[in-house]
């Protein structure tokens, strides 16, 4: 006796497996990367309006930022190979 039961394909960025390219991924990704420099920033931002220092904290939390952001990156792409 054979079951009825029709099998269900998985979408790709439903099964976990890291080394898939998913959109979803990638979009994760993205805002990662956006999203550490504008915290970055706006800690700098609210430093230099505290301490007055206008605008070296926001330079400094910029760059930080984007160094913080490439090193995700990187984390991210060595993880994939």
């Amino acid at each position: 006796m054979e079951s009825d039961r029709k099998s269900v394909k998985i979408i790709p960025f439903m099964k976990g497996d890291k080394n898939e390219k998913s959109p979803m991924a990638m979009a994760g990704a993205g805002f990662e990367f956006v999203s550490s420099i504008a915290l970055f920033v706006g800690g700098g931002y609210f430093a230099d309006e505290y301490f007055q220092t206008t605008p070296g904290l926001l330079l400094t939390g910029f760059f930080l930022g984007f160094g913080y952001a490439f090193y995700i990156l990187i984390k991210r792409a060595k993880e994939n190979e």
